[in-house]
């Protein structure tokens, strides 16, 4: 049965801002992609298998346990503190009836996570806190929804991110079995809905395209390229709305589009894009059953996929987050050698994927006897032996690479077999000889850019010195770490927390500090100040009255020197809040989500997007790994928003009239998105929108000098200035590349 659905890019050209989708002829369903997976703490994300079980922390991979429908009813992914997962949609997620995404948590004893809708690039809105059931055991389900009915949204919300809170549970942490959401079915007069969404990244080269059919569409054409200036020269004309491409090439970036076909027009669609994977996994060892299960045909035990030598499946050895490694017991005597066989079911065509490289992951063992390690492929007509230069007694993981070039005369478009053997070596041919070697993740790789090659001058990491990194060299150019401001003395601040050891306010109001958690002092830029880990803040007495007179404008500026942390969704000021019943008034948010990050300066009653000022930083530097001034303004009046940093325009907006009021609370080191890890010095309110030299005086305390690390990556010697001399050094470089191979 073909579906329709809305295509988000003709809704926002004819939707106002704000509007609300609504379900037309809707369904539910699972997402088809994976936007995101942050593990905070660099472990290896864990959960619930098949079956329910997840004693000795069960390795799982949220990809496969979170698109589509779930492995099965107890199987779960588990979110510990400031982890996140964030899947979208094949289409818009629109208000209907009742909830319209609903979260399936496992084992509910009181767990915690943030929910957001997303546009799946960037934009979020937070829908509230979900919390689980507080009794049963096991995997007992608790269902979890929420309504986006009668939310303003300047998006077309597609994905959904689920923060974890708390270590509640046994697992521990907020168990995910699935996420449902609430997809238009109603797509217009041009075919929407792409799969794999537009814009993915890791995309399978075996990937299957579809998309829903515009409204009375009777055939489809079809383009699909990497090249979009010549996507129109082969096109593909037919009734389905999928389309099987034969097999993409790795590492490569496709275009693609579908033209409707009516009895009266052709109506041309949009174009997406989609990236493939930079590899293919040949095998990593995970899912080989104890024993093989004849009536499924996909179960197999290692002795069934790796023939005619000793190995077997170990939990004991592995690499970074896999469950399972293989170990191949070898033995050598004379001409006998000991070689393990893996046939593949169907010929594997490398040719057409653009592979070049073979790539095994092993771990030696001290005591191995010398013995000369192989790699043989066969392509039904002859077979190519490729030697391991190296030894075999290193106890670490080591990476094998192996060029395919190196496989003289093979036809790579028909593999039907790879061995990996061991003989014995060249200074001992009539030797006998024995060891232990492990396995992990073979794969094939396209050419590489490796980290551990990458130039300096290659500001952008695309593995090329090319106009790119000279546009990064020019907006950056004569930049320099010490500056001298014109200064002027600003108005008396309303609140003034110096931090010097205490949370006092120092304006002389009354409107004290009272520290939460367990907040400590550190230097400061004047003094010291004051540092948070997360899990503890400043919450401010007498609110009401410090912003009884805060109305028609204000200044927030303080100092902030944000810290190497796992936390991504810091908070490092916020008025009074509660989760799906009432949004901030004030709010500011550094480094969110990734690195380099976003920021958010929210400020109005009511809250909306309107009252928003936020952006993507440019550099970590910008709020981690030395001192920033931060102030941030509004004017009430004017409606505009403004952001300084360290003296500067860092970013405005107009049409933010929404007034300053309703405030009984405020905390500093928390708030609405989460905690916040780093010192803050010097913080002031102010009330009204201070000018440039004020808030220049305010931080240098009327010197008018920051006298700052420059911390810019086109800063290539080291000096605090970008100038000639880093040109220099940039043009040593032009059009090198570190591609590999």
């Amino acid at each position: 049965m073909r579906k329709e659905c809305f295509v988000a890019a003709v809704i926002s050209m004819f939707l106002p801002l704000g509007v609300t989708l609504r379900a037309q002829n809707d369904t539910f369903e699972y997402p088809v992609y994976l936007v995101d997976a942050y593990d905070a703490d660099a472990s290896c994300w864990t959960g619930m298998d098949i079956h329910g079980n997840y004693q000795g922390s069960v390795r799982v991979v949220p990809r496969i346990w979170l698109i589509g429908p779930p492995l099965s009813e107890k199987s779960g992914l588990t979110l510990p503190p400031d982890h996140w997962v964030e899947v979208q949609f094949r289409g818009p997620i629109v208000d209907g009836p009742g909830d319209d995404i609903i979260l399936i948590e496992l084992g509910p004893v009181s767990e915690e996570a943030h929910v957001y809708i997303t546009d799946g690039a960037g934009q979020e809105y937070l829908l509230g806190l979900a919390k689980a059931g507080s009794e049963g055991t096991g995997v007992n389900p608790t269902e979890i929804g929420f309504d986006i009915g009668g939310i303003s949204l300047p998006f077309v919300g597609r994905a959904v991110r689920i923060v974890g809170l708390d270590y509640g549970g046994l697992a521990p942490g907020f168990d995910i079995a699935n996420v449902m959401a609430r997809i238009s079915d109603n797509c217009g007069d041009l075919a929407c809905n792409p799969v794999p969404v537009d814009g993915a990244v890791n995309v399978s080269t075996e990937s299957l395209l579809s998309f829903s059919p515009g409204r009375s569409a009777k055939e489809h054409i079809i383009y699909l390229g990497t090249d979009l200036d010549r996507l129109g020269d082969a096109p593909h004309r037919q009734d389905a709305n999928n389309f099987d491409p034969n097999g993409l090439e790795l590492g490569k970036t496709y275009y693609w589009r579908v033209d409707e076909v009516n009895d009266t027009r052709i109506r041309p669609g949009r174009i997406w894009s989609f990236t493939t994977d930079d590899h293919i996994m040949i095998d990593n060892f995970e899912g080989y059953e104890f024993l093989s299960d004849p009536s499924n045909l996909d179960s197999q035990t290692i002795y069934d996929a790796w023939q005619n030598a000793n190995v077997y499946v170990t939990e004991d050895l592995n690499y970074k987050c896999s469950k399972n490694s293989m170990v191949f017991n070898y033995y050598y005597s004379g001409s006998y050698c000991e070689e393990a066989l893996h046939t593949f079911r169907t010929a594997q065509d490398w040719a057409g994927t653009g592979v070049k490289v073979l790539e095994l992951l092993f771990h030696g063992q001290t005591f191995n006897s010398p013995a000369e390690m192989y790699v043989a492929l066969n392509d039904g007509h002859s077979e190519t032996i490729v030697p391991y230069a190296g030894g075999l007694t290193t106890e670490a993981w080591q990476s094998w690479r192996i060029e395919l070039g190196d496989f003289n005369d093979m036809n790579l478009s028909n593999i039907e077999s790879l061995s990996i053997g061991f003989s014995a070596p060249a200074s001992d041919p009539f030797g006998t000889g024995m060891g232990t070697v492990y396995f992990d993740e073979i794969m094939l790789y396209a050419s590489r850019c490796t980290e551990a090659d990458r130039l300096d001058a290659d500001f952008n990491g695309d593995c090329l010195v090319d106009f790119p990194d000279m546009q990064e060299l020019a907006a950056t150019w004569l930049e320099t770490g010490y500056n001298t401001y014109t200064a002027s003395e600003p108005g008396t601040p309303r609140a003034w927390y110096k931090f010097d050891g205490n949370t006092d306010d120092s304006a002389g109001g009354g409107a004290h500090g009272i520290p939460n958690g367990d907040p400590t002092y550190g230097n400061g830029v004047y003094g010291q100040a004051i540092n948070f880990d997360g899990d503890d803040f400043v919450e401010l007495t007498r609110t009401v009255n410090l912003f009884a007179s805060i109305n028609s404008g204000m200044t927030i500026a303080f100092w902030q020197y944000g810290s190497d942390s796992p936390h991504r969704t810091d908070t490092l000021c916020c008025s009074n809040y509660s989760y799906g019943v009432e949004d901030p008034v004030i709010s500011v948010n550094l480094g969110c989500w990734r690195s380099p990050g976003e920021y958010n300066w929210d400020c109005g009653q009511p809250w909306s997007f309107y009252g928003r000022l936020s952006g993507n930083h440019r550099y970590q530097s910008e709020w981690s790994g030395r001192w920033n001034h931060w102030a941030f303004t509004k004017d009430v009046v004017l409606g505009k928003m403004q952001i300084f940093l360290n003296g500067q325009l860092y970013d405005s907006r107009d049409g933010a009239n929404t007034p300053i009021s309703g405030i009984n609370s405020f905390q500093i080191g928390s708030g609405w998105y989460g905690g916040y890890d780093g010192l803050i010095d010097d913080f002031r309110i102010y009330d009204y929108a201070l000018s440039q030299p004020e808030i220049v005086y305010a931080a240098t305390n009327g010197s008018g000098i920051f006298d700052l690390p420059l911390m810019l990556p086109a800063d290539l010697n080291d000096d605090n200035r970008i100038d000639l001399i880093d040109f220099a050094l940039f043009a040593d470089n032009w059009l090198e590349d570190h591609i590999w191979p």
